[in-house]
């Protein structure tokens, strides 16, 4: 049996529902692009849903992060979203250079954007929205 250090642990957590974030942004993107949304449409619409999913799995699954009182909640959902926001640009620009200018495949250009997303939503999510106000 492999014994993982916490630091393992949540990374491996991390990457897992990570994975599964990026499995809900790419069907809702694809199911958008199907239903003839454009390129900024359907990455806004998997964002917000990949967001709102990406924000309870790592709150309670990878950081564990305990809030006592509501506001505390909802200020820790806003910075979530506030930093989400950051990568969000990056991967629409990339997303309407890659497709709309250069005209690649949105799917193909879908799946390497949510390589770079992951990791900035990582570094984010680790040192910014769930760090451990304790140490």
């Amino acid at each position: 049996m492999i014994r993982l250090t916490n630091k393992q642990r949540e990374i491996v957590l991390y990457l897992f529902f990570g994975g599964l974030t990026t499995v809900v942004s790419v069907l809702v993107q694809f199911g958008a692009d199907y239903l003839g949304a454009g390129t900024a449409s359907a990455t806004t619409i998997s964002w917000i849903c990949a967001v709102s999913f990406a924000f309870v799995v790592n709150k309670v699954c990878v950081f564990k992060s305990k809030t006592e009182k509501p506001y505390e909640w909802f200020k820790q959902a806003a910075v979530f979203f506030a930093a989400r926001l950051l990568t969000y640009f990056l991967e629409l620009g990339f997303m309407l250079l890659t497709v709309d200018v250069l005209l690649h495949n949105m799917h193909i250009m879908k799946l390497v954007a949510q390589v770079f997303v992951t990791a900035g939503n990582y570094l984010l999510s680790k040192f910014i929205i769930f760090k451990d106000r304790k140490s």
